[in-house]
C-alpha cells in the first residue's frame, strides 16, 4: 500500500467517478506505458491473464513512481494468493465469483493484518525489502483497496447481505459469467441480466459503494450505466485496444494501396 492507494480510498468514498483499464499481457512494458497514461487505477488479470509471481512483480514494478493504482484480481478468493499479491506490492485486491456474505468476509480478512484479519506478515517488497517497514504496517489495513465481484445470479439474490460486510470498497460486476450462471451467456441485453445488473448497481448505490461494470461497454453503454450510478469505469482493456488498433491500421493502409491500384 501506499499513498496513492489512501488518496484513491478517499476519492472513492467521496462518490467521485474514477477511471482505469484492465491489464493482461503479462508485460512490464504494457503496464509501464498503462501506468504512464493518466489512469486513476488498473486492474491487473491474474485470474485470466498468464502471470505467475515473477511476472506480476515486474508487472508491478512498472508502477513505480506513477499515481495510477494497481489492483489485482487474484486466480480465486484464496488467501495465500491474496498474501503474495500484496506483499508484491499491489495496492488492492479484486476476487472473483463472489457469492456470499462469508466470502466476502474472506476476502476482507485475507487483506489485512490480525487482529483486523489473518494476512499472515512478510511484505517483502511492499515495505520496499524492510527500508519501511513501520510505516508500511502503519497504514496496510486502512490503505488496502477490497473489491469483491458479483458474477453469479445467487449472489444477486444474496446482495444485500454481501454488501453490508465491512471493509469493502468497491462492487465489481461480471456481466459475462453472471449472464451464464442465468443460462443466457452473453445475452447482456436479456431482461435477467439487465435486472440483475442493475439491482446490484442501485444497492450498492444506496449504501455509498462505488461500482465497477466489470467490462470495457460502448460509449453509449457506458453513457447509460453512468446515469444508473456506475462510477468505477473502466475504459479500455490492452488486448482488445492491440486487436481493433492493429486491425484498424492494417485495414486503412489497404483502402489506400487499393485507392492507388484503382487510380
Amino acid at each position: 500500500m501506499s499513498a496513492r492507494s489512501l488518496a484513491l480510498k478517499h476519492r472513492l468514498r467521496s462518490g467521485e467517478t474514477t477511471f482505469g483499464a484492465w491489464l493482461s499481457i503479462a508485460s512490464p512494458v504494457i503496464a509501464e506505458i498503462m501506468a504512464g497514461t493518466g489512469y486513476d487505477w488498473v486492474l491487473i488479470d491474474t485470474e485470466h491473464g498468464a502471470f505467475n509471481i515473477e511476472s506480476l512483480q515486474t508487472t508491478l514494478m512498472a508502477f513505480n513512481g506513477s499515481v495510477t493504482v494497481p489492483i489485482v484480481r487474484v486466480a480465486w478468493n484464496d488467501a495465500v494468493r491474496i498474501k503474495q499479491v500484496l506483499d508484491l506490492g499491489a495496492d488492492g485486491v479484486i476476487a472473483p465469483m463472489v457469492q456470499t456474505a462469508r466470502e466476502a468476509q474472506q476476502v476482507v480478512a485475507a487483506c489485512r493484518y490480525p487482529l483486523a484479519g489473518i494476512r499472515g506478515f512478510g511484505p517483502k517488497r511492499a515495505s520496499n525489502y524492510g527500508r519501511a517497514t513501520d510505516s508500511y504496517v502503519a497504514q496496510a489495513n486502512d490503505g488496502v483497496i477490497v473489491i469483491v465481484q458479483i458474477e453469479h445470479i445467487e449472489a444477486v439474490t444474496r446482495i444485500d447481505e454481501i454488501l453490508e460486510v465491512p471493509g469493502l470498497d468497491v462492487i465489481c460486476l461480471g456481466p459475462t459469467d453472471l449472464s451464464a450462471s442465468a443460462g443466457v451467456l452473453r445475452q447482456f441485453g436479456h431482461p435477467v441480466v439487465v435486472n440483475a445488473l442493475e439491482v446490484v448497481v442501485a444497492k450498492a448505490r444506496a449504501r455509498h459503494l462505488p461500482v465497477c461494470l466489470g467490462i470495457v461497454a460502448s460509449e453509449t453503454e457506458t453513457e447509460n450505466w453512468l446515469a444508473k450510478g456506475v462510477n468505477f469505469v473502466l475504459t479500455a482493456e490492452d488486448t482488445s485496444i492491440m486487436v481493433s488498433g492493429l486491425t484498424e491500421a492494417l485495414s486503412r493502409r489497404r483502402e489506400l494501396t487499393d485507392t492507388r491500384r484503382s487510380g
